[in-house]
């Protein structure tokens, strides 16, 4: 199955009208390659098996119908007018579109490619675990614990052995081959359900930019920044990190600017047009698009592509502990905790 990374609407926002194959059209920008007229917004970010999970054949068609009955129907209905001067975010809009920007920047090629990075971690955390005789013990009194609560009849303790066997059947389950591609699809899956709170709690706006200077549309197209006091952009900041700004073009002459309700030290200043493209290219791990072909564009975007990778030099984890994390999981039923910062 054919799986779309940015929905076909939102890539139509930024074509133009083609005259000889009378149909909508995108010019591609590429790093090392010249601009290219004809790519199609049907296919232009389409990935075979992208939301593919291995252990479960139904998984794919199930994660497209739902990506599109629940986060991009209700977006469609009024992504046309985002660009309008006259447009005013209602609750409604921020609830859908903070889930629509949430699962943009999950569903992307850049983010699949981060999943090794949570693996490893999840790994180095379990065999952390299955050194630790005190976490063992207190993991198989908890479950000894849950099972009694649970109203279930018990002829004996759990023991700490049974934990760690389970332990080592997991890390033996997440060295498979499989198992990248299945905790991707899970992470999309995941975030269907668990949009960021601190996004829809904070202020939005729309930046806009004149169609002779537009925007470019990435195929990882949910950028963040931190600016710092001698205005330089950190970029791939985490979405709860203070002072982190979260944009998204929606068309090449409008850009969603949102500033997550996290602590802020220094007053944000609106983007210009050329550092919302900069951070396009630089996040995109292939191609960006827009409905123009310009060579100062294109000048401007070759040195920024490829510049960030998710999980390596942004969105990285390892400024937090993970030491804990599975312990904690199975002391909570496989709730999740956040992880502390390291110290």
């Amino acid at each position: 199955m054919k799986s779309h990374t940015i929905p076909k609407k939102l890539l139509e926002q930024f074509a133009f009208y083609d005259t000889a194959t009378d149909s909508l059209r995108l010019w591609r920008y590429e790093k090392g390659r010249a601009p290219f007229k004809k790519a199609p917004p049907k296919g232009a970010t389409v990935i075979p098996g992208h939301f593919s999970d291995p252990r479960d054949a139904n998984k794919e068609l199930e994660l497209e119908t739902r990506l599109a009955r629940e986060v991009e129907e209700p977006v469609n209905e009024f992504l046309g007018t985002l660009g309008y001067n006259t447009f005013v975010f209602s609750p409604a809009h921020v609830r859908q579109l903070t889930t629509y920007i949430s699962l943009l920047f999950t569903r992307s090629k850049a983010r699949q490619l981060a999943t090794r990075q949570l693996v490893d971690i999840k790994i180095e955390s379990m065999r952390n675990l299955l050194a630790n005789e005190e976490q063992l013990s207190k993991i198989a009194a908890k479950w000894t614990m849950d099972i009694i609560e649970d109203g279930h009849q018990l002829r004996r303790l759990v023991t700490k052995e049974e934990v760690a066997e389970m332990t080592r059947e997991l890390i033996e389950e997440h060295l498979s081959d499989d198992q990248l591609q299945h905790d991707y699809a899970g992470a999309v899956e995941r975030m269907m359900a668990n949009p960021d709170e601190t996004m829809a709690a904070g202020a939005w706006g729309i930046i806009r930019t004149e169609p002779d200077n537009p925007f470019v549309i990435g195929d990882a197209p949910v950028v963040t920044w931190e600016r710092t006091d001698q205005n330089r952009l950190i970029y791939g900041q985490g979405f709860s990190r203070s002072n982190v700004e979260v944009l998204l073009p929606v068309s090449p002459t409008a850009c969603l600017h949102v500033l997550p309700a996290v602590r802020r030290t220094r007053q944000p200043l609106t983007p210009a047009t050329q550092e919302v493209n900069r951070a396009q290219a630089s996040f995109a791990t292939q191609h960006c698009f827009t409905n123009i072909h310009c060579d100062k564009l294109d000048s401007d975007l070759q040195p920024c592509f490829g510049r960030v990778r998710l999980g390596i030099n942004a969105f990285s984890f390892r400024h937090r502990d993970f030491s804990d994390t599975m312990f904690n999981l199975l002391m909570n039923r496989g709730r999740w905790t956040e992880p502390p910062l390291r110290q």
